[in-house]
C-alpha cells in the first residue's frame, strides 16, 4: 500500500484569555475567535511531527511522497461561519507540550499564550524575532512562525475536519532550511484582528481516546503492472475477492494481499478444467480502499495511491501497516474502472491489527 501514516509527537492549544494555561494533555485541540461579549478570545493548535524516520525512508527509496495530507478530525464546532480559511505556519521557536488540560489541570508548566514554556519564562520572543518570522498581530505571545513556511485550507461549512496539503512544510522541515518545531494552525490575521466572531473548531489531539488523533498521511503510487502470458478479464459481470487472506495483521509489516477477480459466468467450453481456476488479471485501473469497520470511517480512500499491481502470478498489493491502530477491525472493498464504468465490490472482507 503507497500510504504511510505519521502521528503527532506533541500537540496543545493555547488561548489569549488563559495567557498562562498549558493544555498538553487536553484531548481537544481548538482553532478559534469568539467574543464573550466585549472580550475577545482566540485559540490557536500548535502540533510537532517527528521527519527523521520520513527523511530516510525518502533517501533511501523505501517510500516516496507524492502527497501529505494533515488529517484532523473534529469533535465539535460552535458558530462558525458560512465561509473561512484555516491557516498553518511552521513554528519559529522550540516548545514543551505540558501536561495541563484547560479547566480541569491548571498547569503552568509547558507551552502557554505567553510562554514557549511557562515555568521557566520561556518567552515566544527571547530577544527579538528571527528573520523571516512573525508573531502578528500579538507582538511576541501567542506563538511566533516562519512567514513563508505557510499552507492553508478553506471550508465552506460543509465540513469542519481538515485534510490540508502539508507537503512543503515537510520538505522546508526535511531540507533543514529551517528547524522542525512544528505548525501552528489559526484564523488569519485579518480575521483575528476584526470585530467578528468566527467560532470554536474543535479537534481531536494525541489525547483521544478514539481512533481520530492527528496524523499525516504521506501518500504515492507503488503500483507495477506487468501481466506476462495472463489473459485480460473483459466483462463487468465481475466477483472481485482475496486468496489466501489472513485475518490477523501486526501493526508495522508490510503483507503482500492477493487480489483475485473472476468472471461471474465463464463462457462454457470443452476444456476439461474448472473455468473458475483460471488466473485473469484486473484492468490497471483497479483500486482498493480500507474503511474502520466499527465507524465506516474511511482510513485510505480510493485514489491513485491505491492502485492494484499485477505479475505474472495475478494481481496484488503490498499493505503498509506502519502506525496503524491496533485492536481495530477494518474492511477491505474495491473499484473496478472498466471502460469508464465504475465497478464497487464489497464482500465482507474483515482483518484485524494487532500489537508486535
Amino acid at each position: 500500500m503507497a500510504y504511510y501514516f505519521m502521528t503527532a509527537s506533541k500537540d496543545a492549544s493555547v488561548y489569549l484569555q488563559q495567557p498562562n494555561q498549558n493544555t498538553g494533555l487536553d484531548e481537544i485541540l481548538e482553532v478559534s475567535k469568539v467574543y464573550y461579549g466585549n472580550i475577545k478570545d482566540i485559540g490557536r493548535a500548535l502540533l510537532k511531527f517527528e521527519v527523521g524516520y520520513l527523511s530516510s525512508s525518502l533517501a533511501d527509496t523505501s517510500i516516496s511522497m507524492s502527497e501529505a495530507t494533515l488529517i484532523l478530525r473534529e469533535t465539535e464546532s460552535d458558530e462558525i461561519p458560512l465561509e473561512y480559511t484555516i491557516y498553518a505556519n511552521a513554528i519559529s521557536g522550540a516548545w514543551e507540550m505540558g501536561k495541563g488540560t484547560r479547566f480541569d489541570n491548571i498547569e503552568t508548566a509547558g507551552v502557554t499564550w505567553n510562554y514557549r514554556e511557562g515555568d521557566t519564562n520561556l518567552e515566544w520572543v527571547e530577544n527579538s524575532l528571527n528573520e523571516g518570522t512573525t508573531a502578528n498581530p500579538n507582538s511576541g505571545v501567542g506563538g511566533t512562525w516562519w512567514i513563508n513556511a505557510i499552507t492553508s485550507q478553506s471550508f465552506d461549512y460543509n465540513t469542519a475536519d481538515i485534510t490540508m496539503d502539508v507537503s512543503d512544510l515537510l520538505r522546508v522541515w526535511m531540507s533543514g532550511s529551517i528547524p522542525n518545531d512544528g505548525m501552528i494552525l489559526r484564523f488569519g490575521a485579518s480575521q483575528e484582528n476584526d470585530t467578528e466572531d468566527y467560532g470554536q473548531l474543535k479537534f481531536f489531539s494525541k489525547e483521544t481516546n478514539t481512533i481520530y488523533q492527528p496524523k499525516i498521511r504521506i501518500g504515492w503510487d507503488d503500483s507495477t503492472f506487468s501481466t506476462g502470458s495472463l489473459l485480460p478479464l473483459t466483462t463487468e459481470d465481475l466477483k472481485v475477492n482475496v486468496k489466501n487472506f489472513k485475518k490477523q495483521h501486526k501493526v508495522g509489516t508490510t503483507p503482500k494481499i492477493k487480489v483475485v477477480g473472476r468472471e461471474l459466468y465463464p463462457i462454457k467450453t470443452f476444456s476439461n478444467t474448472f473455468a473458475y481456476n483460471d488466473v485473469k488479471y484486473l484492468p490497471e485501473t483497479t483500486y482498493y480502499q480500507i474503511k474502520d469497520f466499527t465507524s465506516e470511517d474511511i482510513i485510505v480512500p480510493f485514489s491513485e495511491f491505491t492502485k492494484v499491481s499485477c505479475d505474472g502470478n495475478g494481481n496484488y498489493f503490498n499493505l503498509n501497516l506502519s502506525n496503524w491502530e491496533a485492536g481495530r477491525v477494518y474492511k477491505l472493498e474495491f473499484k473496478v474502472d472498466m471502460d469508464g464504468s465504475e465497478l464497487f465490490f464489497d464482500e465482507d472482507i474483515t482483518f484485524t491489527i494487532v500489537s508486535k
